[in-house]
């Protein structure tokens, strides 16, 4: 039995050799570890400064983008209330000047038209003066004759231009 004493003495010494090679093993692997998560932290502790700034520049630029927005958002609405404002101006202008040339047109055309009928008028009595003084009696129209003058005296009346 002493030696199964003896080798159960030895494995038991073997195996806290091991454990002693892989504590220290673990400890000189965090060791690594913690100098390479301080340099990290010292780069990222750089970093952090001009983050910071480009973070309150970014900030600043987006108050002044929303501002600007906002004031082209209230200049665009004037435009548009003074383009509305034009618009219906230039239409009741538009309106006003198409009045004014109607009734010029009437009064123009009134003012030809009223000796053209006078003229005219006359002309019809001399043609049946004569027409009575040479054939000797009036001549007796049929209707479609009297419509078709009575639709070319509407139309004098009333010309198309």
């Amino acid at each position: 039995m002493e030696t199964v004493l003896m080798v159960a003495v030895v494995l038991i010494t073997l195996a806290v050799i091991a454990q002693a090679g892989v504590l220290l093993a673990m400890y000189l692997l965090s060791r690594r570890v913690t100098g390479k998560v301080e340099t990290l932290m010292d780069q990222s502790q750089k970093l952090i400064t001009p983050l910071e700034s480009i973070t309150s520049n970014l900030k600043s630029v987006s108050d002044d983008l929303a501002e600007t927005g906002q004031i082209a958002r209230r200049q665009m609405m004037q435009i548009q209330s003074l383009v509305g404002d034009t618009r219906e101006e230039i239409r009741l202008q538009f309106l006003h000047v198409r009045e004014r040339v109607v009734d010029t047109v009437e009064e123009a055309r009134e003012t030809v038209m009223r000796p053209l009928r006078q003229y005219s008028a006359i002309a019809s009595a001399i043609a049946e003066g004569l027409r009575t003084f040479f054939k000797g009696t009036p001549e007796q129209k049929s209707t479609t004759e009297i419509e078709a003058e009575l639709e070319i005296n509407i139309h004098r009346d009333r010309p198309a231009a």
